[in-house]
């Protein structure tokens, strides 16, 4: 179970049990005007905001990244640029075989290109730049997305809260009305306490989840880039590992497990 995922679980389960454990009532936290109006009143907020495609994909990017999981595999991607690197000395034949095999789909398309033919190599860099910008832009925007939407759920929940407010003010006159104050109010301030809740624990996190990813894919790609140029010029994959592994922290590299790198070959060849 990936961390996003346990994040989820994690906040409904502070929220429930703050609710059963801060009341003797916890049925109080049970209104179906404040989740109407917190709810109801985001969904169509949302649909004036986005049009309908951009809410199903909405919905898509939470399955797919977020409960999924969001976490780049830099070793996967380096292990496949220093086995290219070595399949490229080998000779054209050898990396063209190579090319099914790559389950980074940014490294094959690129290498796909390279052995197509008909571009330059500068052409062949330039297209890859922009279509890394593009998916940078765009995945940026799902995340801005998200932090838009979070914007909804607490203004509604204000909204809900003056008109439970608005209600309890009106019927101050009767009698006996000091005695529904205190649950009227309570009442009045839960579609404020939803509204809190769902932007704080969903839209939000999401959001965060979202940019997070956009970087690591960055990056990825760019490594991608960058591995291309060597295994293009035959460089030894030594080479092309460090200089792909540079675009990590030390203690990131210290964790990566390069299979059939570069390094653990000579370092067998050392031991040998």
């Amino acid at each position: 179970m990936n961390s996003s995922l346990i994040g989820l679980i994690s906040s409904i389960v502070v929220f429930l049990i703050v609710a059963l454990t801060s009341t003797k009532n916890p049925a109080v936290f049970l209104d179906w005007h404040a989740g109407l109006i917190v709810i109801g009143g985001t969904v169509s907020a949302a649909m004036l905001s986005f049009s309908g495609k951009n809410l199903v994909m909405l919905f898509k990017l939470f399955l797919s990244r977020v409960l999924k999981g969001t976490q780049k595999n830099y070793s996967e991607v380096i292990t496949e640029i220093v086995h290219l690197s070595k399949e490229a000395r080998k000779g054209e034949s050898a990396l063209a075989a190579a090319v099914p095999d790559i389950k980074t789909h940014f490294l094959k398309e690129g290498l796909e290109l390279t052995l197509e033919g008909g571009l330059s190599e500068r052409e062949i860099d330039t297209i890859l730049l922009k279509r890394a910008k593009t998916h940078y832009v765009r995945y940026e925007d799902d995340a801005h997305m998200f932090t838009t939407l979070a914007k909804f759920p607490p203004a509604f929940g204000l909204l809900g809260a003056v008109v439970g407010i608005v209600s309890l003010m009106q019927g101050l006159g009767g009698a006996d009305a000091i005695k529904t104050v205190g649950p009227a109010m309570a009442t009045a301030l839960i579609a404020t306490l939803y509204g809190i809740a769902v932007a704080n624990f969903i839209f939000i996190p999401v959001g965060e989840n979202l940019s997070k990813f956009n970087k690591q894919d960055r990056i990825t790609r760019q490594m991608v880039i960058d591995g291309l140029k060597m295994i293009r010029a035959k460089k030894h994959p030594l080479l092309v590992e460090e200089n792909i592994k540079s675009y990590l922290l030390p203690g990131e590299r210290a964790l990566l497990k390069i299979e059939g790198g570069a390094n653990s070959s000579s370092s067998g060849q050392k031991a040998a």
